[in-house]
């Protein structure tokens, strides 16, 4: 029974690693795994089938151990098939302040299928969520004729994103390093964007305190040329230009230059942005649904306190692949400490 189970997975992984290989080529990242478990498959039908006629020849401990490497390995694999497929699944709320956008393989001619996709589910998003800054985040490997932000940026203003709307992270080769790197880079822009409303806001108290010292003077009675020099002085040219519209002679009755003040003391409104600095970001990641749930740990792992999860499809025929791949990952990055 275990013979022809074992033959049979034997032989379709040997089949799947033909269409593999006619579908994307021999040099399709691990690619090399379904010929090795069909060997493997191969022998432990051997295995199974040589046992079951020498029984006495073989030590009971030789066919338990292999069972029981067997069931565990399939038990690790299918926990890890739940953890990827549940990471498929994410709420993303309506408004992301940064959406980080994962890069994959760029090719000297083109990009590759599956960052096309990720980047196509950008321009959706973008289009309905302008105010979102996109992190483009990829360095440029060995084989790769330009860094991956590089790549993702001239294909989405092509596509028709605005430039501004784009940040591009060009130093990390791999999961681990996007997320280091762009939240490195979003900690730098959000620290730029402090320091120009902090800018902004003491600005607007010295104009502040300019105005209430001219106020004074108005109540006094004060005269027109030092009333305007103040007035100017307060507010620039939007305050000059207020003076002139004002025709009223400064020196004129006290009751008039009352009617003015309440004008004149009324505050400007802030922009809403300028008054919560520091208001908790919305930020979210992009890339491929098998690969989600790892992104997502390894970004919780390195200091993002909350991640919503944007997911792009992925290539039909390479999905058992992509997914089997990224189960050996989530091992790597586990054992490594990165998630």
């Amino acid at each position: 029974m275990f013979s022809a189970a074992f033959g049979i997975l034997g032989i379709l992984s040997l089949v799947y690693f033909g269409i593999i290989v006619v579908y994307s080529g021999i040099e399709t990242s691990m690619a090399w795994f379904w010929p090795a478990l069909g060997i493997l498959c191969f022998l432990l039908a051997r295995g199974d089938a040589y046992y079951h006629h020498h029984r006495k020849q073989v030590p009971l401990w030789v066919p338990v151990s292999i069972a029981t490497l067997c069931i565990t390995a399939v038990v690790i694999f299918l926990i890890l098939q739940v953890l990827i497929f549940g990471g498929m699944i994410r709420s993303t709320p309506d408004h992301l302040d940064y959406l980080i956008v994962l890069g994959t393989k760029v090719r000297d001619d083109d990009i590759s299928s599956s960052l096309k996709r990720r980047l196509d589910k950008v321009i959706r998003y973008a289009e309905e969520h302008p105010d979102t800054k996109l992190v483009l985040s990829g360095g440029q490997g060995e084989d790769e004729p330009v860094t991956e932000a590089f790549a993702m940026a001239e294909y989405l203003r092509y596509n028709g994103i605005a430039p501004e709307q784009m940040l591009l992270e060009t130093n990390s080769t791999s999961t681990k390093e996007n997320m280091i790197c762009s939240k490195a880079l979003i900690d730098d822009q959000r620290q730029k964007e402090k320091e120009r409303l902090q800018e902004i806001q003491k600005k607007k108290q010295v104009q502040k305190m300019e105005l209430e010292r001219f106020v004074r003077k108005f109540e006094a009675g004060a005269g027109a040329v030092g009333v305007r020099q103040d007035l100017t002085a307060a507010g620039g040219q939007d305050a000059a230009a207020e003076d002139q519209r004002i025709s009223l002679d400064f020196r004129g009755p006290a009751a008039a230059r009352k009617s003015l003040l309440p004008a004149l003391r009324q505050k400007p409104e802030m922009p809403a942005a300028e008054l919560t600095p520091d208001k908790p970001l919305q930020i979210g990641v992009l890339t491929s649904n098998f690969h989600l749930y790892r992104a997502m740990k390894i970004g919780e792992k390195y200091g993002f306190d909350r991640l919503y999860g944007v997911s792009s499809s992925s290539d039909p025929v390479l999905f058992i692949h992509l997914c089997v791949r990224e189960s050996i990952a989530i091992l790597k990055d586990k054992f490594m400490g990165n998630m």
